[in-house]
């Protein structure tokens, strides 16, 4: 007897130490290896990091914000090496914000922003100026990426900071069906990648959160892009399909608007590493730089 309990207890001790190892290498993986800077926003104290290009230009740099999803913890985001393998060469400053969960949220980004709930975005802003006190950052080249939650989030930007940001793209997102407050200044231009078999948000059906009732219903995707299509007045559609993947493209918008996405056939809720053969941080900044020819930034 005791020696099949002496059994039982190595065997668990094994298991617990091959546990702790696993969740050991995950936390080095994966963990934000970038400087953190804080930042006290409304008596609350809030925490980003960054990436500076290493250049000796002394050109104003383009500024892209890395809008985590889960947790939105200090964790690589997505492609992470090889943005930073293009901030370096092209002069762009990385940050990537970190969430801040309250007790009656379900995410740790703040959706439906209105007034009363507008914690994230007022961050968001105060970090926007931080880095412009430090760094010469070019107005006309402020983007956002954000992925799963931090996609969701994204669209919090395009309706409440349509001055700052002038474009965003994100991937595996969706925003609420009816939100409270979304009148944007300008039309800023979208990039919206979906994978069709996404299991957690899923492409064609509306959604509700399981304790978040004030945000109410989620958009499925094809509804998605229709708001955002209609609230930019967006007249035709371009449609081009290679290899599983199908590119919509809504270009005639009021205010020089423009919508894009990307259905991703055989794609979950992983960032896709390519799309047409290209990896996917590059599609995401040709678009970028592809709006920024036309688009000037306004207040608001």
């Amino acid at each position: 007897m005791k020696k099949a309990v002496l059994l039982v207890a190595l065997t668990l001790g094994v298991l617990m130490l091959g546990t702790a190892s696993w969740w050991g290498y995950q936390y080095v993986q994966y963990r934000q290896h970038l400087p953190t800077l804080d930042l006290v926003v409304n008596d609350v104290a809030r925490e980003y990091h960054i990436y500076v290009p290493r250049t000796d230009s002394k050109d104003e740099f383009a500024l892209v914000v890395l809008l985590q999803g889960g947790d939105a913890g200090s964790w690589r985001f997505a492609q992470q090496h090889r943005w930073e393998v293009l901030a370096d060469k092209l002069g762009v400053i990385l940050v990537q914000p970190v969430g801040y969960k309250l007790p009656h949220n379900e995410g740790a980004w703040q959706l439906d922003t209105h007034a009363g709930a507008t914690q994230d975005v007022e961050f968001i802003s105060a970090m926007l100026k931080d880095v412009a006190a430090n760094y010469a950052i070019d107005e006309r080249k402020v983007y956002a990426v954000g992925y799963s939650m931090g996609s969701m989030f994204s669209y919090e930007l395009a309706c409440q900071m349509s001055g700052r940001f002038i474009a965003i793209a994100s991937h595996a997102g969706s925003m609420p069906i009816d939100p409270r407050d979304c009148n944007p200044t300008r039309h800023v231009p979208i990039m919206h990648l979906h994978g069709v078999d996404d299991p957690i948000i899923a492409y064609s059906n509306r959604w509700d959160w399981k304790a978040w009732p004030t945000v109410g219903t989620m958009q499925d995707v094809p509804g998605l892009i229709d708001y955002w299509s209609t609230k930019y007045a967006c007249k035709g559609e371009r449609v081009m399909t290679e290899n599983g993947t199908t590119h919509f493209v809504y270009a005639d918008c009021e205010q020089g608007g423009r919508i894009e996405h990307y259905k991703i056939e055989d794609i979950g809720h992983d960032w896709p590493d390519q799309i047409f053969g290209r990896s996917t941080h590059q599609v995401i900044w040709d678009f970028f730089t592809e709006v920024s020819a036309t688009e000037q930034p306004k207040t608001g």
